[in-house]
């Protein structure tokens, strides 16, 4: 049954939005991408972790979320917005 476009990108931006939020409320902790798919699914939404990977690794090139890798695991948290910052090079 197919979905109308509304309805299909809808769903990227509300799960954007949910991690956002989440990571966001929880400044001080850092979660893995398992972490992550299970506090997703306990808020109603299912997302695999490869669909979730992909997601974080954008929000991350847009410096929404930062991450580490510690013991052979990445951890990502929400990035803490430090003012504006200049581009720099030529315009």
């Amino acid at each position: 049954m197919p979905i109308s476009s509304r309805d299909f990108d809808k769903s990227d931006r509300e799960s954007n939005l949910m991690v956002t939020d989440f990571l966001r409320a929880h400044p001080l902790e850092a979660y893995s991408a398992d972490e992550l798919v299970k506090e997703m699914a306990s808020q109603g939404r299912k997302l695999s972790k490869e669909e979730l990977t992909k997601m974080l690794m954008l929000m991350e090139y847009g410096r929404k979320v930062t991450s580490r890798k510690l013991g052979g695991v990445t951890y990502y948290r929400h990035r803490e917005f430090l003012g504006y910052t200049p581009p720099t090079g030529p315009i």
